[in-house]
């Protein structure tokens, strides 16, 4: 294991395989540096990915509470019969 973690050193590129689902297989090395979250950036040569900055969820869950609701317009109260005649549209 410490000898693929000094050719990795070593590296500027690795190559991964893409599976039928369309993930990404990043090496654990990798994945280490990279953290939980990625940006992935077109560039004229192909993809970057850019490590994400690690965010507290609980953070993250305040600046969603405090944030300005976006709705315009008022609400519609819908009748159940009106919800369950969309329900059954999508069965």
């Amino acid at each position: 294991m410490a000898t693929h973690s000094v050719v990795w050193e070593k590296m500027e590129q690795v190559n991964v395989k893409v599976d039928s689902k369309g993930r990404i297989c990043i090496p654990a090395e990798i994945r280490e540096e990279i953290g939980n979250t990625a940006t992935l950036k077109k560039t004229p040569e192909g993809y970057l990915i850019i490590p994400g900055k690690r965010q507290d969820a609980v953070e993250e869950l305040h600046k969603i509470i405090t944030s300005k609701h976006h709705r315009t317009g008022k609400p519609e109260n819908w009748s159940p019969e009106k919800m369950k005649s969309i329900w059954s549209k999508t069965e």
